[in-house]
């Protein structure tokens, strides 16, 4: 058995404000391998790290970031909902965000919305595009990555494909498998195939961590790391 790796949802959102510099760095300090975070551009094009539509929920403003100016998101308090100690957390500017993760974590990007080819870009400038990888939840973008920028590793969910083998027809690199798609055949087959495994949980039954475990998952899209850590540990000192 090996250790899955650590793909942190968000940044360690449990410990800071999902999607900042701050979950960004506790990420890095609790030992994982991977962050996650989302992406959307402001009005004038200015690509950010924030997973909804609205700034409502994680910042101190309101309205659509898409209605917004990339000065009115740079004034935005992105930190203090979560608590006092965060406050002034900004929202980041994809560049600067990409800048801080260089040389010292691996990048899943999550396209809410823009272009994925900038977004690439912007990767291989850094010299990032090899520990890279994408997904979104819209098909339209899923399109486009895979039609013009082929080298951005794209993942797929088997609850979208359906099958490991219309992930492998589809050219992804990653199949992500959720809790209740989850079975042990499906995984050795993923594999068997050559794609990566992973499992996005959100989450904190430990019966959900085992199974992982136990069929092989190879890479764990989580919040709850320290648990999933306890978890395989465990099965791993049992099988000792």
């Amino acid at each position: 058995m090996k250790q899955a790796a650590i793909v942190c949802h968000r940044g360690a959102c449990l410990v800071a404000p999902e999607n900042t510099f701050a979950s960004l760095e506790k990420a890095i300090e609790i030992g994982a391998d991977v962050v996650e975070f989302d992406v959307r551009p402001s009005m004038d094009g200015v690509l950010y790290v924030i997973h909804d539509a609205t700034v409502d929920r994680t910042t101190d403003g309101t309205g659509r970031l898409s209605d917004m100016t990339s000065k009115e998101v740079d004034r935005l308090d992105a930190g203090s909902w979560f608590g006092p100690e965060f406050a002034g957390e900004p929202v980041p500017r994809l560049d600067v965000f990409l800048d801080a993760c260089q040389g010292r974590i691996a990048t899943y990007v999550e396209i809410k919305d823009g272009d994925p080819a900038e977004i690439r870009d912007m990767l291989a400038v850094r010299g990032m595009l090899e520990d890279a990888w994408t997904f979104s939840f819209e098909q339209a973008i899923r399109a486009e990555t895979r039609a013009k920028v082929p080298d951005f590793k794209r993942m797929v969910l088997f609850n979208h494909v359906g099958s490991v083998e219309r992930a492998v027809a589809q050219d992804a690199h990653i199949l992500e498998f959720h809790e209740n798609d989850l079975t042990e055949e499906r995984v050795q087959e993923a594999k068997k195939a050559g794609l990566i495994t992973q499992m996005f949980y959100g989450g904190d039954d430990p019966s959900v961590f085992e199974n992982a475990v136990r069929f092989g998952i190879e890479q764990m899209n989580i919040d709850h790391v320290e648990l999933f850590r306890s978890v395989e540990r465990n099965i791993f000192e049992t099988a000792a």
